[in-house]
Formats: C-alpha cells, sequence, structure tokens
C-alpha cells in the first residue's frame, strides 16, 4: 500500500518538476526573443529550469525510499 502511494506521489512530483523545466524553457526563450527585453526574464526563465530540475531529483530520491519496514 505505502509502496504504489509512494509511486503515485513521485510520478507527480516528477510530472511537475518536468513541467516547470519545460516552462523555464519557454520564458527563456521568450526573454531570449525579446532583443531588448534585459535579464530579467532570462534570471526568471533559468531559475524556474533549476527549480524544476531540484525538484526532479527530489522526486528520484523519494522514489527510492526504503519502505520494508512497513508490513505487508
Amino acid at each position: 500500500m505505502l509502496a504504489k502511494i509512494i509511486t503515485l506521489v513521485t510520478g507527480c512530483v516528477t510530472f511537475l518538476g518536468g513541467f516547470l523545466v519545460v516552462w523555464g524553457a519557454v520564458q527563456l526563450g521568450r526573454s531570449i526573443g525579446n532583443r531588448g527585453g534585459g535579464g530579467e526574464g532570462m534570471e526568471a526563465g533559468i531559475a524556474t529550469i533549476a527549480g524544476g530540475a531540484i525538484i526532479i531529483a527530489a522526486a528520484v530520491y523519494f522514489g527510492q525510499l526504503d519502505t520494508s519496514w512497513m508490513p505487508a
């Protein structure tokens, strides 16, 4: 039961992290597309990409937690 919950949560959090990485790439691309856009949009895009990558890494770590101590 707990293993199924962990698998579900891991999948959802990984999806969220992936979504943030893609959204950050869109922000970065739009910022680069604006020739006079300044650095604010680029900073936001890079920060969103980094945040999404951290969330994905946390989901992978969460998915590796040992649940063998739980009774079946």
